[in-house]
């Protein structure tokens, strides 16, 4: 792709060198000799990125980027200058500026200033160009919520929408659909035309994790070859979802929470304030309570992201989906595969009906997929399954629940009644019957550990990790 500019500088020899070097580069240059042709130009003149000198007759850079800013909030502007200071820098970061360069013979700052710049701009147009089709696809009325779980979830859902800058927590287990839920919320509010970038913590090494996040600056650290552009400056204007937060390490955690606090970054290695506007989520499968008490999650950062908490129910808890659900995936894997299916066959929907799927919408997905490659025909039956899942038996109540109580001295532990799902180990129903016991003490351990009749050393030894 050719990429458009306006140099705008004021001494002829410098301008002509640098369009013609921009020009050697793969650049169609436009040129302006000052700030007032450069703002005349731009009223018909649409460039992808616009060049600044700093220091001109007149109108100076900065009141250029300044009047620019005004009429075209999102064109990328790059200030140039020979003898620029921290304040220049500053204020230019201030008015909006995307990068403020030093001015040299072989332009080096300033080229690579023009690759950030243009990949910002290719990421931004792919962005653009899917976003309608994401619209679609995330819009409110495609979610299937025919249980009562799911709908009751979803006006919570509707309501969070209309506010685009309330920070969101969305808690459940692994495989319910976390991601898809934040990006719902993000495609169907005010800032659906902007990045949706979403921020996996498990993978991105420590050690590299502040520079993936907030960028860096030109030598900050051994093979810092030059700037670089953080996913939260990739997400200005838009949403910024932080996928099991629970992972993210303690030091960062506290610089995060600086930023959700004051809507300002620092590159690594670098010392401008850079103002952000991005709606803050984050998804975990953790208990963030847990994780506080145990010193492994900041309390401070804990509450700042609890401002809204969306639960998304476990599959297992809006049976009347999954049939909805299995449908959706069946025609979505059937147009990628190219394959015939088109029904969903009874002995099928009896089999996904009576199974516990405890990875959830995830599982599902995946097993319609697998189950579709190897459908030879257009109704899928339950042979098409794997064995394991034919054979798993449907899960016996063997009573049913009482309400939660609370408990007192006088309630005996054994009048807890709870399922057992065959193929649920001892360890869990284990940990079950303690979380039932620490509910209804209110979460007196002490107390809940009498009524085990074990101590309170033993029960915290017996509790899973909540990373587990």
């Amino acid at each position: 792709m050719t990429w458009q500019l306006l140099l705008v500088e004021d001494e002829a020899s410098v301008r002509e060198a640098f369009a013609l070097r921009l020009s050697d580069h793969g650049y169609l240059v436009q040129t302006a000799s000052s700030g007032e042709e450069a703002l005349g130009l731009l009223r018909t003149y649409e460039p992808d990125i616009l060049v600044l000198d700093l220091v001109m007759p007149n109108l100076t850079g900065l009141d250029v980027l300044a009047r620019v800013k005004q009429t075209s909030p999102n064109l990328l502007v790059i200030l140039v200058t020979a003898r620029g200071t921290v304040k220049d820098a500053v204020e230019a970061t201030k008015l909006g500026a995307f990068d403020f360069v030093a001015k040299s013979i072989d332009m080096e700052d300033l080229l690579h200033a023009l690759s950030r710049a243009t990949q910002l701009l290719t990421l931004q147009r792919q962005v653009h160009a899917r976003s309608g089709q994401d619209a679609d696809r995330y819009a409110l009325d495609r979610v299937i919520a025919k249980s009562p779980a799911t709908q009751t979830f979803m006006s919570q859902v509707r309501e969070l929408v209309k506010n685009e800058r309330v920070t969101v927590l969305l808690q459940g287990e692994t495989g319910t659909g976390k991601q898809y839920v934040g990006r719902v919320i993000h495609y169907n509010g005010a800032r659906a035309h902007k990045p949706c970038i979403e921020v996996d913590c498990p993978s991105i090494p420590r050690e590299l994790f502040e520079s993936e996040l907030f960028g860096h600056e030109k030598g900050s650290f051994t093979g810092a070859a030059g700037r670089k552009t953080g996913l939260m400056e990739m997400a200005e204007g838009g949403t910024l979802l932080f996928d099991e937060i629970g992972d993210l390490p303690l030091p960062l955690q506290a610089k995060l929470l600086r930023v959700i606090e004051e809507r300002t970054l620092r590159r690594v290695g670098g010392s401008a304030t850079i103002p952000v506007d991005v709606r803050f989520m984050a998804a975990t499968n953790r208990n963030l309570k847990d994780a506080v008490a145990k010193g492994e999650f900041r309390e401070d950062l804990y509450f700042r992201l609890n401002v809204v908490t969306l639960t998304i129910p476990a599959l297992r808890e809006r049976p009347e989906d999954i049939i909805p659900l299995a449908m959706q995936f069946l025609t979505r894997s059937a147009l990628a595969l190219r394959k015939p299916v088109r029904v969903l066959g009874a002995s099928a929907e009896t089999l996904l009906q009576r199974y516990h799927f405890p990875g959830n919408v995830r599982e599902l997905s995946n097993l319609m997929e697998r189950a579709v490659l190897f459908c030879p025909g257009e109704t899928l039956e339950a042979g098409h399954f794997p064995s394991d899942v034919r054979e798993t038996p449907a899960q016996p109540v063997l009573s049913a629940p009482d309400p939660p109580l609370p408990f007192s001295d006088t309630v005996n532990p054994s009048q807890i009644h709870l399922s057992f799902r065959l193929g649920e180990s001892l360890t869990d129903l284990e940990d079950r019957i303690i979380n039932e016991v620490l509910q209804r003490s209110d979460g007196n351990k002490s107390l809940a550990a009498k009524h085990l009749g074990i101590t309170r050393w033993m029960l915290d030894r017996r509790r899973k990790p909540a990373a587990e």
